[in-house]
């Protein structure tokens, strides 16, 4: 299973509303419609964690995709993929697209 990471701020004038509003509706439609996309989670950062600096990201998505080759050459070449990337461009600035594998996995909670 590969995971990609995307880290990434709202462009300015964008609030968070409109963007999650547009997660909620076009978004999560488009996303649903690729055929190796697995599962996709949203997280807004709220804050940074033992420091008071401004946290470097506004939101983090993880995509976790069986097939890597195939989303890659395939179904982010389709037309639903590239017009649910022009759109996410006009909310995101400079948004870090990032292939992840685990090292390391526990479930320590029950």
């Amino acid at each position: 299973m590969a995971h990609i990471f995307v880290l990434y701020r709202l462009k300015a004038g964008v609030s968070r509303e409109d963007f999650e509003s547009w997660l909620k509706t076009s978004n999560s439609t488009a996303l649903r419609s690729i055929k190796r996309l697995k599962e996709f989670t949203v997280f807004r950062v709220e804050k940074r964690v033992m420091a008071q600096e401004q946290a470097s990201v506004d939101y983090i998505d993880l995509f976790e995709i069986p097939d890597i080759s195939g989303f890659i050459n395939e179904d982010l070449r389709g037309d639903i993929s590239r017009k649910d990337m022009k759109e996410f461009g006009g909310f995101a600035d400079k948004p870090e697209y990032l292939l992840a594998t685990a090292v390391s996995s526990n479930k320590l909670i029950s």
